[in-house]
Formats: structure tokens, C-alpha cells, sequence
């Protein structure tokens, strides 16, 4: 009897850590259903920013291009489901070491499966960022599959930002970049050129694997930082390899890896799921010229009559959508036949409408160009604020940001009073002489000059000289269709407002063709 009742006992202390470790297990497994479940939608907030940019949008795909009548996953069951997808990785020729398990399985159904139309967006996409990519990646002796990681980090949408701050299409932070020579300043961010951003996104993962020795901590290293890992590694005892150090990762990193072999195998095998590359229309037929003077992309767009964010997309790296050549020359991405016509018409170009787009960036181009205080040529833009109007309002209606409106006024807070007078931004009279004009004027006068001798009047004429009829002090031009006001300063070399003021029109959008525009003489 007493042998039964120990023999009971053992068994029921069996069944109580079985259940225990059930628990625990059943625990781990939520806690990390959880964790791949929001790092999932992480991924599918970046997809979803990618299919709202502009080259997307304008893509042909449809539903026909994007979902194949073919997909082998109609035919793979449940059970066998997790042979095969093994089975394939295990095909992939890789120096990266691809594992599987439960989680690079979630991955998988998310970039092959569950967004087929963002994935083939990514492909679409990846015709054209990644055969450049590769080559950088060659040059630098780093495994060319590793360019994948910009699906994972921003679905190849260089001017994707996270809410950390990381920015570009391999998401990089302020001080990484700038270790690896990306400026970032009041105009140029080349975390969001995509080559620029690529060369150095090789250089930081070959530096990394020389670290760790292992892709797989390499590659969590470029998501968490060097430091974590080497945390992590030694947590886990000093273990060297992904699978191993895992666990001692921190929680947004233990996916990442496999999130990445997700992406990886849908590049490969994305056939197979019945998804078809989008046709996304980015020019291939580009070319670049460094441009001389600081120009705005919308001078660009209107003289040259092209959409002004198909000049974004070939120029990601311009914050401002201003090339800020002040002090040295800046490169500019055109298509062929419109680099030649801007290089044709770059003068008219640089005139057209300048004030209207520099005065309001004053500001930062002093800081540009290392001035300290206002060219005293510019006239300082004031608005009065309204009732019902707001900063934002206001520097949405001057194209400023919230923060420039406040520089510029000094504002500690967002507050604005009715009737309170605020500085937009700075105008530039066209007709400011340079100091060199005066100097030449003062020479002018100090020339030696001779008094002519009066001539001896004709008796026998007795009529009175006519007064000579003065000079009109301006021209006229006839308003032609397709003018604006704009254009008709730009031509001659004046401003909007002088033009507007001299002729008395109040509303510069209110000229018709055959009016007649006073010009005035110089």
C-alpha cells in the first residue's frame, strides 16, 4: 500500500512540472507569436508608405500583372508545407547561413503570400535599384544578397523615415551616417540617395561581420547596433553563431534575421507564388550635371514643363526640393533629352520666380553659405496674422515650415495674436545695383569735361525751337497665352511685385490675354 501511495505521488509531482513546462512553453510560444505579429505590421506600415509613393502609383500593375494564374501554394498542404519551404532555402546558393523555423515561416507567408501586390511593387522596384546596388556591394567584397535588407528596412522607399528618425532606403541613423561620410544639413540628406546610402551600408555591414565573424549577427548588429549584440553574446555563455545568441537579443532584433530570410526567399521564388514584377515606370534613360547655382526643382518643372515628382524621384537626396548651390556645385539627375534643354535654358531657369522661392529659405542660406546676418539688399516679407489663423496656417500658406516661421520671428511658443505682424520670408529687388555700379558712376564724374562754345545764332531765323519730346520710361508688352505674371518679370529681368506695383495690379493672377504690360526701362 505505502508503495502505491509513493508511486502515486511521483506521478502526480510528473503530471504537475509537465504541466508546468507545458505552460511556460505555451508562454514562450504566445510571447513570440506576439512579437512576430507586431513586427509584421511594422513591415506592412513600410509596404503600405512604399504603394502610396509617386513611381508606384503611376505603375501599371493591376491585379492581372500582380497574381499569376500559377501558384504552387494552391497545391501545398498544411502538412508538408514546412518540407518544402526548408527544402528550397537549402537550394539557395548563399554564404549567408539561411535557417527555418516557425518564425522565418511567418515571414514567408507575409512577403510571398498574405501582400503578393506590395511584393510586387518591391520587385518592380528592385529591377531598378538593385542591379546598381550589386555592383557597390561587389566592389566591397560583401555578399550581394545582403541588398535584400532594404525590403525589411524600407520596402525601396529612399525617403522613408521611421519614427526613431532613421531615414533612407536603408534606414540610417544621424550618427551612423555621418560615420560613413552621409551629409545631412538645412537642404541635403544623402541618406535618402539611394547609391550614396548603399555604398555605405556595405562598408557598415563589412565592418560588422568582421566584428561577429557570423551574417547572422552581422545583420542584427545593423538593426540593434554592435553594442547589443556583444551583450547578447555574452549573456548566451559566448556562443557564436544567430540561432545561438538569439534568444539574448533584444526583442525587435530576434525577428529580424528571419524577416530577412523571408524577403529573401520571396526574391527567389516569388514565381512560384503566382507574382509578377510591377511595371514600374522610374526613367532609366538618366543622367547627371552639376549644376552651378542654387536652384528650386519647381524653377525646373515649369520651364522645362515636367512633372515636378518625377524630378523628386531621380533626386531623392534634396530635403527642400532646392539644389543648394551657393558655394560649390551640386549634382542634378535628369532624363537625357531634359538634361540637354535644361542646360539650353539654364538661365532662364535660375531667373524664373527667384524671390518667390529663396526669399522665404533666407534663413537657411545664410547658414548655407556661412553668413551672418541678411544681404542688405532683401527686404524682409511680413504678414498679418488673422483671426482664425494659425502658424501653421500661415507657414503652410508662405511654403515654410512651422519651426522657420518661429526662428525667424523668435517665437518661444505656437501662440499668435490678431493683428501681430510676422516675418514670412525676404524679397530681392531685381534692379539693386552692385557697389561697383557707384564706383563706376563716381569715375564717370570726375572726368575732364569742355564747355562748347554757343554757336552764333541765324538772324534770319526767327522761329522758336521745339522742345525735344521726352523718352516714355517704359515699353509695352502685350500679354500672350500662356503668360503669367511671373514670367513676363522673369523675361525682363524684374520682379513680380515691382511688375505688379508699376502697372497697379492687385491680383497677379488676373492678367488676360492682350493686356498691356508697362515695362519699366532700366
Amino acid at each position: 500500500m505505502r508503495k502505491f501511495r509513493l508511486t502515486y505521488t511521483f506521478l502526480v509531482l510528473f503530471l504537475m512540472v509537465t504541466a508546468g513546462y507545458a505552460q511556460v512553453n505555451q508562454t514562450d510560444n504566445s510571447a513570440e507569436a506576439a512579437e512576430i505579429q507586431r513586427v509584421e505590421s511594422q513591415l506592412s506600415a513600410k509596404m503600405d508608405k512604399m504603394l502610396d509613393s509617386w513611381f508606384v502609383k503611376h505603375a501599371n500593375a493591376n491585379a492581372r500583372s500582380v497574381i499569376n494564374s500559377y501558384s504552387d501554394t494552391n497545391h501545398i498542404s498544411e502538412a508538408n508545407c514546412d518540407s518544402i519551404y526548408r527544402l528550397r532555402l537549402s537550394r539557395i546558393p548563399s554564404i549567408v547561413q539561411l535557417g527555418y523555423n516557425s518564425s522565418v515561416r511567418s515571414y514567408i507567408n507575409l512577403y510571398a503570400n498574405t501582400r503578393k501586390r506590395s511584393s510586387s511593387a518591391i520587385l518592380g522596384l528592385a529591377q531598378y535599384y538593385y542591379p546598381r546596388m550589386c555592383a557597390i556591394f561587389d566592389k566591397y567584397d560583401v555578399p550581394e544578397e545582403l541588398i535584400y535588407l532594404t525590403i525589411i528596412e524600407s520596402s525601396l522607399n529612399p525617403t522613408a523615415v521611421s519614427p526613431a528618425g532613421a531615414t533612407g532606403i536603408w534606414q540610417f541613423m544621424y550618427q551612423t551616417g555621418k560615420m560613413y561620410g552621409l551629409e545631412v544639413n538645412s537642404f541635403v540628406d544623402d541618406r535618402r540617395d539611394p547609391m550614396k546610402a548603399t555604398d555605405a551600408a556595405a562598408r557598415h555591414l563589412r565592418d560588422l561581420y568582421n566584428i561577429f565573424n557570423d551574417w547572422g549577427l552581422a545583420i542584427s548588429a545593423y538593426n540593434c547596433g554592435a553594442g547589443n549584440v556583444r551583450k547578447a553574446i555574452t549573456r548566451s555563455g559566448g556562443k557564436t553563431t544567430f540561432w545561438e545568441v538569439r534568444p539574448y537579443l533584444p526583442k525587435e532584433t530576434q525577428n529580424y534575421f528571419p524577416a530577412y530570410i523571408g524577403a529573401y526567399y520571396m526574391m527567389k521564388y516569388y514565381k512560384l507564388h503566382g507574382i509578377v514584377p510591377a511595371d514600374i515606370r522610374i526613367p532609366l534613360d538618366v543622367d547627371t550635371i552639376m549644376v552651378k547655382k542654387e536652384v528650386h526643382f519647381e524653377q525646373i518643372a515649369h520651364v522645362l514643363n515636367i512633372d515636378i515628382e518625377q524630378i523628386k524621384t531621380l533626386n531623392p537626396q534634396y530635403k527642400r526640393n532646392v539644389i543648394p548651390a551657393f558655394t560649390q556645385p551640386f549634382p542634378l539627375r535628369l532624363r537625357h533629352h531634359d538634361l540637354a534643354r535644361f542646360e539650353t535654358m539654364q538661365d532662364s531657369i535660375y531667373k524664373y520666380e527667384y524671390d518667390t522661392y529663396f526669399g522665404p529659405l533666407q534663413m537657411y542660406v545664410n547658414t548655407y553659405t556661412g553668413k551672418t546676418d541678411t544681404p542688405t539688399v532683401a527686404k524682409k516679407k511680413y504678414h498679418v496674422v488673422r483671426s482664425g489663423e494659425s502658424l501653421t496656417k500661415i507657414a503652410n500658406r508662405y511654403g515654410i515650415s512651422v519651426t522657420e516661421l518661429k526662428q525667424m520671428n523668435k517665437l518661444k511658443s505656437n501662440y499668435v495674436k490678431v493683428g501681430q505682424k510676422l516675418v514670412v520670408g525676404y524679397t530681392y529687388p531685381a534692379d539693386s545695383k552692385p557697389a561697383n555700379d557707384g564706383a563706376k558712376a563716381a569715375a564717370d564724374s570726375t572726368k575732364t569735361t569742355t564747355t562748347p562754345t554757343p554757336a552764333t545764332p541765324n538772324p534770319s531765323s526767327t522761329q522758336p525751337a521745339k522742345p525735344a519730346t521726352p523718352a516714355p520710361a517704359y515699353t509695352t508688352y502685350t500679354v500672350k497665352k500662356g503668360d503669367t505674371l511671373g514670367k513676363i518679370a522673369s523675361r525682363y529681368g524684374l520682379t513680380v511685385k515691382q511688375l505688379a506695383d508699376y502697372n497697379h495690379i492687385h491680383n497677379i493672377n488676373s492678367i488676360s490675354v492682350g493686356q498691356k504690360i508697362k515695362i519699366p526701362k532700366k
